[in-house]
Protein backbone atom coordinates (compact mmCIF):
# COMPACT_ATOMS: atom_id res chain seq x y z
CA UNK A 1 0.00 0.00 0.00
CA UNK A 2 1.31 3.15 -1.28
CA UNK A 3 0.67 6.00 1.50
CA UNK A 4 1.06 9.69 1.14
CA UNK A 5 1.67 12.48 4.15
CA UNK A 6 0.34 15.58 2.23
CA UNK A 7 2.02 18.80 4.18
CA UNK A 8 3.56 16.88 6.68
CA UNK A 9 5.44 19.82 8.27
CA UNK A 10 7.78 17.98 11.10
CA UNK A 11 4.74 15.27 11.85
CA UNK A 12 7.02 12.53 9.58
CA UNK A 13 5.23 9.08 8.56
CA UNK A 14 7.49 6.05 8.45
CA UNK A 15 6.44 4.13 5.88
CA UNK A 16 4.97 7.48 3.98
CA UNK A 17 5.80 9.32 1.24
CA UNK A 18 5.94 12.65 3.34
CA UNK A 19 5.72 16.06 1.19
CA UNK A 20 5.42 19.21 2.01
CA UNK A 21 6.06 23.01 0.73
CA UNK A 22 9.76 23.23 2.80
CA UNK A 23 12.45 20.95 2.81
CA UNK A 24 12.72 19.34 6.15
CA UNK A 25 14.81 16.40 8.23
CA UNK A 26 12.45 13.23 6.46
CA UNK A 27 10.47 14.93 4.03
CA UNK A 28 10.56 13.20 0.98
CA UNK A 29 9.86 15.34 -1.45
CA UNK A 30 9.24 19.30 -1.46
CA UNK A 31 7.26 21.21 -3.79
CA UNK A 32 4.89 23.89 -4.23
CA UNK A 33 1.47 23.10 -3.29
CA UNK A 34 -0.44 25.92 -5.56
CA UNK A 35 1.83 24.77 -9.04
CA UNK A 36 0.07 21.92 -11.10
CA UNK A 37 0.11 19.38 -11.60
CA UNK A 38 1.69 17.56 -7.99
CA UNK A 39 4.98 15.72 -9.15
CA UNK A 40 3.37 12.17 -9.24
CA UNK A 41 1.95 9.99 -11.74
CA UNK A 42 -1.89 9.29 -12.06
CA UNK A 43 -3.05 6.58 -9.66
CA UNK A 44 -0.23 6.47 -7.64
CA UNK A 45 -1.71 6.10 -3.94
CA UNK A 46 -3.57 4.16 -2.06
CA UNK A 47 -4.34 6.36 1.09
CA UNK A 48 -3.58 9.82 1.94
CA UNK A 49 -3.43 11.84 5.01
CA UNK A 50 -4.39 15.60 4.66
CA UNK A 51 -4.08 17.11 8.35
CA UNK A 52 -4.88 20.68 9.03
CA UNK A 53 -3.77 21.25 5.27
CA UNK A 54 -6.39 23.03 3.59
CA UNK A 55 -7.03 25.96 5.41
CA UNK A 56 -3.76 27.09 4.47
CA UNK A 57 -3.74 27.02 0.66
CA UNK A 58 -6.05 29.35 -1.90
CA UNK A 59 -8.00 26.71 -3.85
CA UNK A 60 -8.93 23.36 -1.62
CA UNK A 61 -11.00 22.24 -4.38
CA UNK A 62 -8.52 22.80 -7.45
CA UNK A 63 -5.78 20.51 -4.42
CA UNK A 64 -8.72 17.72 -3.66
CA UNK A 65 -8.84 17.66 -7.61
CA UNK A 66 -5.19 16.76 -7.97
CA UNK A 67 -5.30 14.56 -5.16
CA UNK A 68 -7.76 12.89 -7.10
CA UNK A 69 -5.53 12.55 -10.06
CA UNK A 70 -2.62 10.94 -8.51
CA UNK A 71 -4.81 8.46 -6.12
CA UNK A 72 -6.18 4.99 -7.49
CA UNK A 73 -9.63 3.94 -7.77
CA UNK A 74 -11.07 3.14 -4.17
CA UNK A 75 -8.13 5.07 -2.60
CA UNK A 76 -8.75 6.83 0.82
CA UNK A 77 -8.51 10.10 0.91
CA UNK A 78 -8.73 11.44 5.23
CA UNK A 79 -8.76 14.83 5.87
CA UNK A 80 -8.70 16.79 8.78
CA UNK A 81 -9.24 20.53 9.32
CA UNK A 82 -10.44 22.85 11.84
CA UNK A 83 -14.57 23.78 12.10
CA UNK A 84 -15.21 27.56 10.62
CA UNK A 85 -16.42 29.11 13.73
CA UNK A 86 -14.39 27.23 16.50
CA UNK A 87 -11.62 29.21 18.35
CA UNK A 88 -8.79 26.55 16.26
CA UNK A 89 -9.38 28.02 13.41
CA UNK A 90 -9.25 31.42 13.80
CA UNK A 91 -6.06 31.26 15.96
CA UNK A 92 -3.53 30.59 13.01
CA UNK A 93 -3.25 33.41 10.82
CA UNK A 94 -1.99 32.01 7.87
CA UNK A 95 -5.69 30.14 7.24
CA UNK A 96 -7.21 30.93 4.01
CA UNK A 97 -10.72 28.93 4.40
CA UNK A 98 -12.72 27.67 6.77
CA UNK A 99 -14.94 24.77 6.69
CA UNK A 100 -18.30 23.56 7.64
CA UNK A 101 -19.55 20.44 6.81
CA UNK A 102 -21.71 22.01 3.55
CA UNK A 103 -18.28 23.55 2.25
CA UNK A 104 -16.02 20.54 3.00
CA UNK A 105 -18.61 18.65 0.65
CA UNK A 106 -18.24 21.38 -1.87
CA UNK A 107 -14.52 21.00 -1.62
CA UNK A 108 -14.80 17.38 -2.72
CA UNK A 109 -16.92 18.34 -5.60
CA UNK A 110 -20.72 17.77 -4.10
CA UNK A 111 -21.86 20.58 -5.58
CA UNK A 112 -26.02 21.03 -6.53
CA UNK A 113 -25.79 23.68 -8.48
CA UNK A 114 -23.05 22.80 -11.01
CA UNK A 115 -24.02 22.79 -14.31
CA UNK A 116 -20.82 20.62 -15.46
CA UNK A 117 -20.48 17.80 -13.35
CA UNK A 118 -16.69 17.57 -12.14
CA UNK A 119 -15.23 13.87 -13.09
CA UNK A 120 -13.40 13.98 -9.45
CA UNK A 121 -15.97 11.99 -7.25
CA UNK A 122 -15.55 11.09 -3.48
CA UNK A 123 -17.76 8.92 -1.37
CA UNK A 124 -17.70 11.07 1.71
CA UNK A 125 -17.96 9.96 5.57
CA UNK A 126 -17.47 12.92 7.74
CA UNK A 127 -17.34 13.37 11.78
CA UNK A 128 -17.71 16.74 13.58
CA UNK A 129 -16.02 16.43 16.29
CA UNK A 130 -17.20 18.09 19.84
CA UNK A 131 -14.91 20.34 22.39
CA UNK A 132 -13.85 17.90 24.80
CA UNK A 133 -16.23 18.70 27.38
CA UNK A 134 -18.92 18.20 25.14
CA UNK A 135 -18.14 14.41 23.55
CA UNK A 136 -20.97 12.80 25.59
CA UNK A 137 -23.79 14.82 24.68
CA UNK A 138 -26.07 13.10 21.88
CA UNK A 139 -25.42 14.61 17.95
CA UNK A 140 -29.11 16.01 17.89
CA UNK A 141 -28.33 18.70 21.24
CA UNK A 142 -24.49 19.25 19.38
CA UNK A 143 -26.41 20.24 16.29
CA UNK A 144 -29.04 22.59 17.79
CA UNK A 145 -25.60 24.20 20.41
CA UNK A 146 -23.33 24.51 16.78
CA UNK A 147 -26.20 26.73 15.44
CA UNK A 148 -26.13 29.29 18.27
CA UNK A 149 -22.84 29.42 19.86
CA UNK A 150 -18.93 29.13 18.93
CA UNK A 151 -16.15 26.10 19.68
CA UNK A 152 -18.63 23.58 20.01
CA UNK A 153 -17.88 21.48 17.16
CA UNK A 154 -13.85 21.89 16.84
CA UNK A 155 -12.89 19.66 14.11
CA UNK A 156 -14.13 18.40 10.82
CA UNK A 157 -12.65 14.58 9.83
CA UNK A 158 -13.43 13.49 6.90
CA UNK A 159 -13.00 10.12 5.02
CA UNK A 160 -13.43 10.58 0.92
CA UNK A 161 -12.55 7.18 -1.03
CA UNK A 162 -11.83 8.16 -4.72
CA UNK A 163 -14.37 7.41 -7.48
CA UNK A 164 -12.94 6.30 -10.93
Amino acid sequence: MKKLNFGCGRAIKEGWVNVDFQNGEGIDRSFDFLDYPYPFTDDTFDYVLIDNVLEHLDDPTRVMREIWRICKNGAIVEIIVPYYNSYYAYADPTHKNYFSDLSMRQTLGEVEYAHDSQRERFDIEMDLVPQRFLRGLPFGVLNVLRRFLNNVIVEIRAKARVVK
